[in-house]
């Protein structure tokens, strides 16, 4: 039992013996009003942006595991923005609470936002937060990389003899190590398969709206191209780069590896959609990031020591594979 939750136990018990003294000698003397229960120990948690799905996954998941492990959960959304991410942190700090979930974009701006917040743990989310950084838990990323990306050689190389004509790899540098080491893992993959494939980088801000311009313009660059292949930072930026090859009547030219297989995926994965080319996609589950996160925040507050780094278990996602991993995808 956490040290927190023990005390609040400790004090409800006191309060109810109080009230029953009072109660026997209440003829004697008037009865003292008992003490209020301890307050419910207080975590903080920077969102990335609620403008992705994965991260409103991220962020119920959290939500609910607050709930069930009887904390309050003081939210900030970032939304993409280094400043905002100060400015929550700075908001932390003024409400006073324990711990902090850490998930915003910039890794440069984080030595600002650790300086702006409480010293207090925090748990890192899919991007470091040095200095403050007490644990890393999400994506083994070269490894998540690796694992659609290895998909999507092997399938090139077996319909094509890997005879593709690029590897654009859609990617979002402010992000990092972490999201460099993703990159890398899926060109690593492909490369696998089909060692001698050319790849041209594409940058976006993570988002769909923002990749669907730079994967235009690459598109135009690369008139008459048929088989190129197609590696993304995040699903969002794979549903951007769709968006762009339909508008552009290219829509059979590209073939995706992705990474995340949160719900937006699954339509085009399943082939409910125009788009039959989703070849792979690397599972992240963030609807379970709750389920571990605030119990290791929780553990760290009560001075537990815990490991540097904690990798969610990824599983590669394919159309023969998603109604196995999630039944409900294709229904």
């Amino acid at each position: 039992m956490h040290k927190y939750r023990h005390r609040a136990i400790v004090a409800v018990l006191a309060a109810a013996g109080l009230m029953a003294v009072g109660m026997s000698s209440a003829t004697a003397k008037s009865v003292k009003p008992a003490k209020p229960a301890a307050t419910k120990l207080k975590i903080g948690y920077i969102n990335l942006s609620n403008q992705l799905p994965f991260v409103v996954l991220v962020r119920k998941s959290i939500e609910r595991a607050a709930r069930a492990n009887g904390v309050q959960l003081v939210q900030c959304d970032s939304n993409l923005d280094a400043q905002k991410a100060i400015n929550c942190a700075a908001q932390l700090k003024t409400q006073g609470v324990k711990g902090i979930i850490n998930f915003q974009l910039d890794a440069t701006a984080a030595p600002r936002v650790c300086a702006a917040g409480p010293k207090v743990p925090v748990v890192a989310i899919d991007i470091h937060q040095r200095p403050c950084e007490t644990v890393f838990y999400g994506a083994d990323n070269f490894q998540a990389g690796r694992l659609s990306g290895a998909e999507l050689g092997k399938y090139a190389k077996t319909k094509w003899g890997c005879k593709a004509d690029a590897l654009l790899s859609v990617n979002v540098p402010t992000a990092g190590k972490v999201v460099v080491d993703r990159e890398n893992g899926w060109i690593a993959g492909v490369k696998a398969g089909c060692p001698s494939i050319k790849v041209i980088k594409v940058t976006t801000k993570g988002t769909t709206d923002s990749t669907i311009q730079p994967f235009t313009d690459a598109l135009t660059r690369l008139p008459g191209k048929h088989r190129l292949l197609v590696g993304a930072t995040n699903d969002d930026q794979s549903i951007g780069a769709i968006k762009a090859a339909q508008a552009a009547g290219r829509l059979n030219d590209i073939y995706i590896a992705g990474q995340g297989a949160d719900p937006t995926s699954w339509p085009y994965i399943c082939g409910k959609t125009p788009f039959k080319n989703w070849v792979a996609d690397t599972a992240y589950f963030p609807e379970r990031y709750g389920d571990t996160v605030v119990p290791l925040l929780l553990s760290l507050i009560d001075g537990q020591k815990k490991p540097k780094f904690v990798f969610v278990n990824h599983r590669v996602v394919t159309p023969a594979n998603i109604r196995t991993i999630y039944p409900s995808a294709c229904r």
